[in-house]
C-alpha cells in the first residue's frame, strides 16, 4: 500500500498536465508541493496523517494597519462558520505576520478530477480573501457573498 506521500506524489504527476492554468509543480524536501498558476498565485500542498490527508493553503497578505481591526474580525468570524466554509480557515502567521489560508482534503478515494474542483474552489476562495485583505483604508468593502449576518463563501 502507497504512503501518503506516495498517494500526494502520483497525484501532482498528474495535476500539472491536467491543469493549463498551472504553470509549475516544485516538490520540496519536507515534502510539501508549491503550485505556482498562470496568474502568480501559489497555493502548497503538504501531507498529513491520521486520517490521511492533504493540507492546501496559500498566503493572503496582510492586513493594512487602517483595517486590521475590521479584516481580523470578519476572517474569526468566517473560522467561526466551519459549516458554511467547508473546513476553510484562515490563521495568522505569528504576530504582524502574513495571514495564511488553508483546508484540507481526505486523501482516501481522491481521484484528480476531485483534486482540481477542490484546487479550484480554493482558489476562488483565496482570490476572494486576498482582495479583502488588500483593501488599505476606511471600512472594508463586504465579503463577496456575504448576505446579512451570514456568510456564504464556500470553498
Amino acid at each position: 500500500m502507497a504512503t501518503t506521500v506516495e498517494q500526494i506524489q502520483q497525484l501532482m504527476q498528474e495535476l500539472g498536465p491536467a491543469m493549463p492554468e498551472i504553470d509549475a509543480v516544485v516538490q520540496t524536501e519536507e515534502p510539501s508541493w508549491a503550485i505556482q498558476f498562470s496568474d502568480e498565485s501559489i497555493l502548497v500542498i503538504e501531507p498529513a496523517e491520521e486520517p490521511p490527508r492533504l493540507v492546501l493553503s496559500s498566503e493572503l497578505g496582510t492586513a493594512a494597519e487602517a483595517v486590521e481591526r475590521q479584516v481580523y474580525e470578519a476572517l474569526l468570524s468566517y473560522n467561526l462558520m466551519w459549516r458554511d466554509s467547508g473546513g476553510v480557515k484562515i490563521g495568522l502567521a505569528g504576530p504582524k505576520g502574513t495571514l495564511i489560508i488553508s483546508t484540507e482534503l481526505p486523501l482516501e478515494g481522491l481521484v484528480l478530477a476531485d483534486l482540481q474542483a477542490a484546487i479550484l474552489r480554493f482558489m476562488k476562495v483565496t482570490g476572494s480573501w486576498q482582495r479583502y485583505v488588500a483593501q488599505t483604508e476606511g471600512e472594508p468593502a463586504p465579503l463577496p457573498g456575504l448576505g446579512g449576518n451570514s456568510f456564504q463563501m464556500h470553498a
